[in-house]
């Protein structure tokens, strides 16, 4: 038997069938079973077709008015009363209009009429599909609405819907937000919840989505809460038709806090780049992963004599103003840096550091800087920017050299005066003990020239410590008569050792300094040669003058000194004897040659050690400088 074309609920379809009469219902569980995704099951009363949904629900029950005599129909009413009842479809012969009605007004979902001839179960089988579509639809919308309240509700922004200018819907966030009840807020213009000077920009908005101007906006304004205190939304709205109608529906989320963080933050860094701006310092903000500049002060302008416009177009444009021999450090350092951070290497405690030189844009000065740079981490740990300060040094560096100077100076003024007065004082002290031993007074002459020399010393070495290129007090210094007298000024603990002074000219000097080139001569003779020698022999000093009297000579008959040692020898501070020497004595020589302009050397000897002095040294080699 066939049914004909009918409407099929989705997936199969459980029906109950209650009635009575057997032969009824063997007919009709034949011709429903004959359609797809129907399944039948039949009982004879409706105590038992509870039973029977309760232990497994149907999708449809299908049953009979009346039961043996008695109604028995409302029973299965009381499905209605579960969650998700199935629909129930009214199957008997109809007597009477007030059986149709009474069963409507009951809540079937149909009514379809015995006898169950092939037409009528065709259409029983019809009314079947449609009841249990319907009632599925119904069910999903329902479980679709719950869903969606339950989102609405839970919602972190507000939700709302509008239709003619009249608040349709809100989600609990809104009327929290504008602290009323949802129902105090349902219904009413939404204008009513705008500040003022704001109303203007909703009605507009709300005026161009209804009329399809546009068909979404988005916009702020400013709502008053029911205490009064206004609160900041974003809004954005979208129009919709919601059966026929035009609707707006949207959403609003509370962006106060967000603008005043937003506000302070264009704020500080507003101050920020006027403090930047203010700084001495180059300051720059660089990209993470390689030297990009994203931002830079005008000190590099001021500082390096180059426009900074040129430093965003090509960051590493600045080394070639660096000096060449700083050039290739500078590079490096800056490109491990960079490979650190590339390499996940880098934290809060990160910091690289370089001091340079370079010379200014048009500029032949050499100047000094400073580069530091750190690491600018998010709340991740993640470098998001690099911070670099360049700090011009020249100042500090210049004034540090100048200091280093000055107390070089003062310290070899000191070790230079107790180097050079230790020769006059002992002889003043050696005459004066003679002089009181002897009660000759004879002596007190030496004392009175030992204590001229000490402060001729004194007013030579303050002098040269002041200014190494100090005006010479020049006159014609018989050079005979200065190395004379320095060593008067030395042979005081002479010994057994001898001076033979040769002819020597007379030379345009400083006599005070003349004399204490002897003297450290003779006293580096004594200290080294005399010290040095196996024998008990005495040791001879000479001093004559060089051919052509183009300079004179210093020599003894002692060990010598070293090859190995002798292009040191007048370095300030070098000396062969462990803890008995200065090393002042033969830097003082060479300084007070060069305060002259002469030049002093090491030469070769059959003998001992031999230093020359040249007046004119041009033409000469091996000349110490």
């Amino acid at each position: 038997m066939s049914l004909g074309h009918v409407v099929h609920a989705e997936g199969p379809v459980r029906v109950l069938l209650v009635d009575d009469d057997p032969e009824t219902v063997a007919d009709t569980v034949s011709a429903l079973e004959a359609c797809d995704r129907l399944e039948v099951s039949a009982v004879d009363d409706p105590a038992a077709a509870l039973e029977a949904h309760a232990e497994s629900p149907f999708d449809c029950i299908v049953t009979e008015f009346e039961f043996d005599g008695s109604t028995g129909f409302d029973a299965l009413l009381h499905l209605r009363e579960l969650p998700n009842p199935p629909p129930v479809i009214l199957f008997t012969r109809l007597d009477s209009a007030d059986v149709v009605r009474e069963a409507f007004d009951a809540g079937v979902a149909d009514v379809v009429e015995k006898p169950p001839t092939e037409a009528q179960l065709a259409v029983l089988a019809y009314r079947i599909s449609k009841a249990v579509a319907a009632a599925r639809q119904s069910t999903e919308l329902d479980e679709l609405y719950a869903w969606v309240r339950v989102i609405a509700d839970q919602s972190l922004v507000g939700l709302y819907v509008i239709r003619d200018g009249r608040i349709e819907f809100v989600n609990d966030y809104l009327s929290d937000l504008l602290g009323y009840d949802t129902d105090e807020v349902v219904g009413r213009p939404i204008t009513d919840f705008i500040v003022e000077e704001d109303r203007a920009i909703v009605d507009e908005s709300l005026k161009s989505r209804e009329h399809g101007s546009v068909e979404s906006m988005s916009y702020t304004v400013r709502v008053s809460d029911r205490t009064g205190g206004q609160t900041t939304l974003e809004i954005t709205g979208q129009r919709t038709a919601v059966d026929g109608e035009s609707v707006v529906v949207g959403t609003a989320m509370d962006v106060t806090a967000r603008l005043e963080s937003e506000r302070l933050l264009r704020r500080s860094e507003r101050l920020t780049r006027q403090i930047i701006s203010s700084l001495p310092d180059m300051v720059f903000i660089s990209e993470p992963t390689e030297l990009d500049i994203v931002y830079i002060n005008d000190q590099f302008e001021s500082v390096w004599g180059r426009d900074v416009s040129l430093l965003y177009e090509n960051p590493r444009s600045f080394l070639e103003l660096v000096h060449v021999d700083d050039r290739d450090q500078l590079r490096r350092a800056i490109d491990e840096m960079f490979a650190d951070i590339r390499d996940g290497v880098v934290d809060k405690e990160y910091e690289y550091e370089y001091e340079f030189r370079f010379i200014p844009e048009g500029s032949e000065t050499i100047r000094w800087a400073n580069a530091r740079a750190v690491p600018l981490l998010d709340e991740n740990g993640d470098v998001t920017n690099i911070l670099g300060v360049m700090s011009d040094l020249t100042e500090r560096i210049s004034h540090e050299r100048e200091l280093a100077q000055q107390n070089a100076r003062l310290d070899a003024f000191a070790r230079v005066l107790s180097h050079d007065i230790r020769g006059p004082l002992a002889v003043a002290q050696g005459r004066l003990e003679l002089a009181r031993e002897l009660d000759d007074d004879s002596h007190l002459d030496h004392v009175e020239r030992a204590h001229q020399r000490i402060t001729d010393v004194v007013e030579d070495v303050l002098s040269l410590a002041r200014d190494e290129q100090s005006v010479l007090d020049a006159e014609d210094v018989p050079l005979a008569d200065a190395a004379a007298t320095a060593w008067e000024m030395c042979s005081s603990n002479a010994g057994n050792v001898s001076c033979e002074v040769g002819e020597l000219p007379v030379v345009e000097a400083d006599e005070s300094r003349a004399t204490r080139l002897f003297e450290n001569l003779f006293r580096n003779a004594l200290q080294h040669a005399r010290s040095s020698r196996d024998d008990d022999s005495g040791l001879v000093i000479r001093v004559g003058a060089l051919p052509s009297h183009r300079g004179f000579f210093v020599e003894d008959d002692g060990p010598g000194i070293p090859a190995s040692i002798r292009d040191h020898v007048f370095d300030s501070g070098f000396s062969t004897k462990d803890g008995d020497g200065n090393g002042l004595g033969l830097g003082i020589v060479r300084q007070i040659v060069d305060s002259h302009g002469w030049i002093i050397r090491v030469a070769d000897s059959a003998s001992g050690a031999r230093f020359e002095v040249l007046f004119d040294p041009v033409g000469e080699t091996g000349a110490s400088d």
